[in-house]
């Protein structure tokens, strides 16, 4: 079986479906609150929605599909002008030698970001289209399952008021979740008012859940050292779960000195691509929980091999967002215990009805947990969307 033809098609939605739009218009601390005229929302500063698929087809008439964001509208650049003359020809099953190729020819403009984006989609394609080609699942695949079902958190609580976001944590009880993830709507450039805000959005949360519930939160790159260190110990008595991306994705020295001065666990990695980048984390002692996004880290070639690294290191595993991928992989590896899920928060308004179904067959949780088919692939398609 040979890769005779790859396609490239560029949707003018997100992979997070109406999220994405709606996040965009939400209060929380981003990398750009330094600066006065993109503190509002992430909107003022945030990227076009927008998402590549990849088409992966065989001379035996299997297709196998993939998909990466795709904000600036340069995948099928970068796949048609280079990266497809390195797949067609191969066999598809070579998922190994065709990653590690496509990693090292690329390498002078490459090695993370977009190119790593169109790399990982095409991974994907190539892993739906084995598991098609053979009539497995993709998780059966990677050696699971090692386990029945999946269980997934509760991600969101933006600061949107006491009354709303204790009513929507209520709720997310009320579905069955026990862990969720709340957003932080401040950093050092609002100073002691803004750690205070910090610090009741928190409580309130804590107050409506108790302390039966795992409750983590996110600072999306927007802290710098100190200031972490000094929120983290206003929150100690908060018993949070863990601390996401406090810094920017380079500033690893600053993830290691808050690891050793923090008694909460410290997360990230969503915004890390490939084993080595995940490796100088390692190294470093950074985090205690790795969050790779597979639409961006290599696909699940690399993935595997970084749960395989974590693993090593004692790290757990908790892919970044929700998504099919995600979900093979927790289902495959015992590191992998949960997944990110996005719900509606009872406060919001649900997606305009004639909003595009991106992902047809997606799995929806059930209480919390989602169980996957033993479709071939990953068992979903993407649609036409608006393109």
């Amino acid at each position: 079986m040979q890769i005779t033809n790859v396609r490239v098609r560029h949707i003018d939605e997100s992979l997070w479906g109406y999220l994405a739009e709606r996040e965009k218009t939400l209060p929380l601390v981003t990398p750009l609150d330094i600066y006065t005229d993109f503190k509002e929302t992430r909107g003022s500063w945030f990227w076009d929605s927008g998402m590549a698929v990849v088409e992966v087809e065989t001379d035996e008439g299997f297709v196998g599909q993939g998909w990466c964001e795709d904000g600036c509208n340069c995948i099928d650049r970068i796949i048609d002008s280079h990266l497809s003359r390195l797949l067609i020809g191969q066999s598809p099953f070579e998922v190994e030698g065709i990653n590690d190729r496509l990693f090292r020819a690329s390498t002078p403009y490459g090695r993370k970001g977009m190119t790593m984006m169109a790399i990982s989609a095409i991974d994907i394609a190539l892993w739906d289209l084995m598991g098609k080609a053979l009539g497995k699942p993709v998780y059966e695949l990677l050696g699971g399952p090692v386990r029945k079902s999946i269980p997934v958190y509760a991600s969101a609580l933006h600061p949107v008021g006491t009354e709303q976001v204790q009513a929507e944590a209520r709720a997310y009880v009320a579905e069955g979740y026990t862990v969720m993830k709340a957003r932080f709507p401040y950093g050092p450039g609002d100073g002691v008012e803004g750690m205070v805000a910090n610090e009741r959005h928190i409580r309130d949360i804590r107050e409506a859940v108790g302390f039966d519930v795992e409750l983590a939160a996110d600072c999306y790159m927007g802290w710098e050292l100190t200031y972490a260190i000094q929120m983290c110990r206003r929150l100690e008595d908060c018993r949070l779960a863990w601390i996401e991306e406090p810094f920017l994705p380079d500033d690893l020295v600053s993830y290691a000195r808050l690891r050793r001065e923090s008694s909460t666990l410290i997360s990230g990695g969503e915004h890390e691509f490939s084993r080595y980048g995940y490796q100088q984390i390692i190294d470093a002692e950074a985090m205690d929980i790795l969050q790779p996004d597979l639409r961006r880290c290599g696909g699940f070639t690399e993935a595997r091999k970084i749960v395989a690294m974590a693993s090593t290191a004692g790290l757990t595993v908790i892919p970044h967002a929700y998504g099919i991928t995600h979900l093979h992989l927790a289902a495959a590896f015992p590191n992998v215990p949960m997944a990110e899920y996005f719900p509606l928060p009872c406060w919001a308004e649900a997606a305009p009805a004639d909003y595009p179904q991106l992902f047809i067959n997606e799995p929806v949780p059930e209480k919390a947990v989602v169980k996957l088919s033993a479709e071939p692939g990953l068992g979903v398609s993407v649609s036409a969307g608006q393109s």
